[in-house]
């Protein structure tokens, strides 16, 4: 039986996290292993526990969950961070990709895709919520402007399957449905996107994303 996927849990109201522990618990994979009340409460939690995936509220008092994000990045590498808000606020996806979250839902999705996330995120893929994704990618330069040009030269080191898979991933596709596109094995694509990820100096695939569109890689 492989190893469960451990999970941390973060939010300042008891309920919701009582809420999120009650969704993954259905999960048989999953296991949350610690919850935290707030920012500091969640750096903490990181360096005790080191879980695989981190699930954190934005706004909390004190330290709030942008701020946590990047102290947990630089504690526990291997902890993928996502983050739940209410509200997508364009201030807060820009912070949130710069600290290095993998993950960026809102509270009002469905359990299973919250399963779906920590499962994701545990892969190495990102996860952004299908009702914020294509608002992410169509208004990512005029929050975040990255330079056309050095866009465009990180790109052009890549090889061409490299960049065939990077314009799937920027569409927002996964490693089994950009397997499934080019043929390969679901295998060969995770060492692409791991090589491209290297090459680009990309954190994560919702970064390496964000490249591939201001490169013009893909379609707005």
């Amino acid at each position: 039986m492989n190893q469960a996927i451990t999970v941390g849990v973060v939010d300042s109201e008891a309920l919701v996290r009582g809420g999120i522990r009650r969704v993954l618990e259905q999960a048989p994979d999953v296991r949350v292993v610690a919850e935290a009340a707030s920012g500091l409460g969640a750096v903490e939690l990181a360096r005790k526990h080191v879980p695989r995936v981190l699930l954190m509220d934005v706004r909390m008092p004190g330290m709030d969950g942008l701020a946590a994000t990047e102290q947990v990045r630089a504690l526990s590498p291997a902890t993928a961070v996502v983050l739940l808000t209410s509200v997508a606020d364009d201030s807060h996806i820009r912070r949130a990709l710069r600290a290095g979250a993998t993950g960026f839902l809102l509270k009002d999705g469905s359990p299973r895709e919250l399963v779906t996330a920590v499962r994701a995120v545990a892969a190495g893929e990102a996860m952004l919520s299908p009702a914020i994704t294509r608002r992410v990618l169509d208004r990512i330069v005029d929050i975040d402007p990255e330079p056309v040009e050095r866009a465009r030269t990180l790109v052009n080191h890549l090889t061409g399957r490299e960049r065939e898979v990077l314009g799937l991933l920027a569409q927002g596709m996964g490693n089994l449905q950009i397997a499934r596109k080019l043929y390969l094995s679901e295998g060969a694509v995770k060492a692409h996107v791991s090589r491209l990820l290297t090459k680009l100096s990309c954190d994560n695939r919702v970064q390496a994303a964000i490249l591939a569109h201001n490169a013009r890689l893909v379609s707005a």
